[in-house]
């Protein structure tokens, strides 16, 4: 899924919007993390370089004095949200890094964005807005050390009732486990994760369960004994190694004071008995600041031995059920090169790097030269970079390629800013204010 970024500039925009929405269901509430934490990640990669079109930016007020919030890092949101029609900044270092707060069609997002314009990070946070309880998250520090909680979720009893606390953790790659807890958070026992195979899906809505064939009968019996409404609903027919069929139900609530996505996930055996049934519980994603004395090894050994001098620029840490999920960091070898890495936690020696280099005009290819000419006729260049595609460290791939090349060009006294594709396609234009 990694080699998605290749080819995304076939149609970044549809690709994005709607590769989020068909697996939006699953992989908020799948069991298969590894594949739910990939797609994570290429999906907030994807948006570091996605520009679409939005409404206004509200500058949140942080006494004593209010911060200068950048015209690059505002127009990202401005372009990338047609939907949104106010943000909230937050400082997380001054003049670096801010945290972003808002509400789209889709639920609520969390973001981490920088003076460069770039958006770092990216979690759209589904589920109930209700806290992990403390001594959960201590037994876990205590019993699991070297573990990350992936997800939290409330066992239910039925739509209204909650019996305890299932939580999912990735003690490395290979070993995720689920561990129960009852009503007064006391731990039940320990399970290995089960990957069972999808045989069919269908997609529907609870108005319309009813009038479609193909929905089995348990689940429509389901849906009707605790009177369901006002959700999507995707089904998913699952087998597993001993070919029992079971049916996995993914309904998706809109809370609409809050923006929330609030997702259900049962599953029915085939005769229609409620095997599981569980809600995911908000991530309570946060942001601080990581600095140069706290940088993980896996970033100072890949400075070290690639570059003989840098200058860090910046670093933010981001945690999630009060554990360090991701560290991000900013370094420049020379004026002419900046290189950001990206470090999951717990995974190790699993990096990913994205370079940026100070291009000169003699150097622009003629596709984005002629894409400059056609935008603003008479202008001239100024000064410009490239990005290249994420390089990921574990697998030795990406890194080569351009993504965007960003050129900042005068005419007249206007001066206007223009990122575009490798292959000349104009991805956003705007005049520095």
């Amino acid at each position: 899924m990694k080699r998605l970024l290749k080819t995304y500039f076939i149609s970044i925009e549809n690709f994005v919007k709607y590769a989020w929405q068909y697996c939006e269901a699953y992989f908020v509430s799948s069991h298969d993390f590894v594949v739910r934490n990939s797609f994570r990640k290429i999906y907030f990669l994807l948006c570091i370089f996605m520009f679409i079109s939005c409404d206004k930016v509200v500058q949140d007020v942080m006494p004593p004095s209010q911060p200068i919030i950048p015209q690059a890092t505002t127009e990202v949101f401005k372009q990338s949200f047609p939907d949104v029609t106010s943000f909230i900044f937050k400082p997380i270092e001054q003049d670096k890094t801010w945290q972003t707060d808002f509400v789209t069609s889709t639920g609520k997002v969390l973001s981490l964005v920088d003076y460069y314009g770039e958006i770092i990070d990216l979690n759209q946070l589904v589920g109930l807005p209700k806290p992990l309880p403390s001594v959960i998250k201590q037994y876990i520090f205590n019993n699991y050390p070297n573990a990350q909680i992936i997800t939290a979720y409330d066992v239910m009893k039925s739509s209204t009732q909650t019996d305890g606390f299932k939580l999912t953790i990735q003690q490395n790659k290979n070993t995720t486990l689920s561990l129960f807890f009852d009503a007064n958070n006391g731990f039940l026992r320990e399970e290995k994760v089960q990957t069972d195979k999808v045989t069919s899906i269908n997609f529907t809505s609870t108005d319309q369960v009813n009038f479609d064939s193909k929905i089995p009968a348990v689940v429509k019996q389901f849906m009707s004994n605790n009177q369901l409404k006002e959700a999507s609903v995707t089904i998913y027919e699952l087998s597993n190694n001993a070919n029992n069929v079971t049916y996995k139900i993914i309904l998706n609530f809109r809370e609409r004071p809050n923006g929330a996505l609030l997702t259900s996930e049962i599953t029915l055996s085939n005769t229609g008995v409620i095997l599981q049934w569980i809600s995911p519980i908000e991530n309570d994603n946060s942001y601080k600041v990581l600095t140069n004395n706290n940088l993980t090894t896996d970033i100072t050994d890949y400075i070290n031995l690639n570059y003989n001098t840098w200058q860090y620029d910046y670093g933010v840490s981001e945690t999630g059920f009060g554990q360090v999920k991701t560290n991000f960091a900013t370094f420049k070898n020379t004026q002419k090169e900046r290189i950001l890495l990206i470090d999951n936690q717990p995974d190790k020696q699993d990096l990913i790097v994205i370079r940026s280099q100070v291009v000169e005009e003699k150097d622009l290819p003629d596709a984005i030269k002629n894409t400059i000419a056609n935008s603003y006729s008479g202008t001239f260049f100024i000064t410009g970079t490239i990005t290249f595609d994420p390089y990921f460290q574990a697998t030795k791939l990406g890194g080569k390629t351009p993504l965007y090349y960003q050129v900042e060009t005068k005419q007249g006294s206007d001066r206007y800013v223009l990122r575009i594709a490798n292959d000349g396609k104009l991805m956003v234009k705007y005049r520095i204010q």
